[in-house]
């Protein structure tokens, strides 16, 4: 029996499994992803992480660890990590979602359709260019001393292998990458203060970079002949795990945020869209495919706040009943923002009679209804017909939530057994890196299983009216928060 060995280096929990040939999982170990805190900002520590993934490995079975043939890891994108001489590394990496980036991000100005057409991305503080600058910036001594730059991923796949990658998934999401060509694009680099040679060397997800150090072998207990296999963005692992490499397959992705991720066969369809630009592009974990991205900045997150809002827990959905009475308020979901700078949520149709469960559903109801918005943005704007859906995340043990997303988007949705999917993606990149299976083909039908199944249930001449008042409320309110901005600027 040969084993595969996942990672998933999440923001807030980093999570490592051991999984079968039919991608059971045999092992697993967790642990809250380490930060750092300093001058009111936080910073992930890559050793810190390093020193809990060795001991987390360590402390499998050691007749688990004897046999794992393969191993790779899958990362949240953006952050960028220093590797310098002697074994030296840059003590503090910027989270994805850190906004000490934002003062850079209006001192650097781009041109944004030349972005978007090289790199398949519209700026924005987050990605890995700002971050670049931030530590040329802020910390000018410890950014001369950085001799190659990588990935999360690509770090602990160097701290394993001894060779530096940075894979095409998270490469696509720097905003230093030429997405047609897959090569760092050098006007770019320029900019943020680095030459191409300073990033590491790119390679294609599922590709073997060796066997592990014989140090970290001794270290964590694994064979020394386990091979070493470059890994992947988080989401697209879970797209791999998940088959949406498959003509005409989505992926739905519902945790803090919810996320579209759709398979395009080439990147063409990255191309500028006007003022307004709904889709990041890039390179999928399975080459040579791309994918197009988008979400909606709150999903379990303001599932999260009304419950502690209402200081309730998420027991008090599972009786929810999906009667969309005229009392439910409509809800939209901006609590973290939208596509525009001033957008804040809202509770429309509010009366004296509305109750804790017509809150609860409007909610669920809001989202959905941002989310179908979304949904036939895909449809339209990449004349991509959505076959088949399949739902990871938390959310996905949201039943009501489920429910009510099948109706709203007349589409049934399949739910994987392994709901998160990142951690199972990046065990099987290693097993296809590794031959374990020759195919896809075979990998998908040796290892996905399906959980549930929700299928429409509501009349959707009723869904379409929810939502064309949907779309003509939504563009009100875009007016009505553009003025409240200027009240409070």
């Amino acid at each position: 029996m040969s084993f595969l060995l996942g990672m998933d280096i999440g923001t807030t929990n980093t999570k490592i499994q051991i999984y079968n040939e039919e991608g059971r999982v045999q092992a697993e170990r967790s642990f809250p992803t380490p930060l750092i805190e300093e001058a009111g900002e936080r910073f992930y520590n890559p050793m810190g992480i390093i020193a809990r993934v060795v001991e987390a490995i360590a402390s499998f079975e050691r007749r688990l660890l004897r046999d794992v043939r393969a191993m790779s890891v899958s990362s949240f994108a953006e952050v960028m990590v220093g590797v310098g001489e002697n074994g030296w590394v840059l003590p503090r990496s910027i989270p994805w979602y850190s906004d000490c980036t934002k003062e850079e991000f209006a001192r650097f100005p781009l041109d944004p359709e030349e972005v978007y057409w090289m790199t398949g991305l519209s700026p924005q503080h987050k990605y890995s260019f700002y971050k670049l600058i931030w530590h040329r910036e802020h910390e000018p001594e410890a950014f001369a001393r950085v001799k190659t730059w990588t990935s999360m991923s690509g770090f602990i796949l160097y701290y394993f292998s001894g060779v530096l990658s940075f894979d095409y998934s998270l490469a696509s999401r720097t905003m230093l990458f030429d997405e047609e060509n897959r090569v760092w694009w050098p006007k770019m680099c320029e900019r943020a203060g680095v030459v191409p040679d300073t990033l590491a060397p790119l390679y294609p997800s599922g590709q073997v970079l060796g066997t592990i150090r014989e140090d970290v072998a001794r270290e964590t207990g694994l064979n020394p002949q386990t091979l070493v296999v470059t890994g992947g963005h988080d989401h697209l692992c879970a797209a791999l795990a998940s088959g949406v490499y498959q003509p005409g397959w989505a992926l739905i992705s519902s945790g803090t945020t919810e996320s579209i991720m759709v398979t395009l066969e080439g990147a063409l369809q990255k191309r500028p869209l006007g003022k307004e630009k709904p889709f990041s592009f890039g390179h999928h974990v399975v080459f040579p495919y791309y994918y197009a991205m988008n979400g909606i900045y709150s999903g379990g997150y303001a599932v999260d706040w009304t419950m502690k809002l209402l200081q309730e827990n998420h027991q008090v959905f599972s009786d929810l009943s999906l009667s969309l009475s005229q009392n439910v308020p409509l809800f939209f979901p901006y609590l973290l923002g939208s596509y525009y700078e001033e957008a804040r949520g809202a509770f429309l149709n509010l009366s004296g009679e509305t109750c804790r469960e017509d809150v609860l559903l409007g909610v669920l109801l809001g989202l959905c209804l941002e989310y179908r918005h979304l949904f036939e943005m895909v449809v339209r704007t990449l004349d991509f017909k959505v076959k088949k859906a399949v739902n990871v995340g938390g959310g996905t043990k949201n039943q009501a939530w489920m429910r009510l997303k099948s109706s709203m988007l007349s589409q049934e949705i399949i739910v994987p057994e392994d709901r998160e999917g990142s951690c199972k993606g990046a065990a099987l990149l290693a097993g296809l890196g590794s031959g374990l299976y020759r195919n896809l083909d075979e990998m998908f039908s040796a290892t996905f299983r399906i959980a549930e199944t929700f299928s429409p249930e509501l009349p959707r001449e009723a869904m379409d009216r929810w939502f064309a008042l949907y779309e003509e409320l939504r563009d009100d309110l875009k007016v009505l928060n553009q003025k409240l901005f200027r009240l409070f600027r």
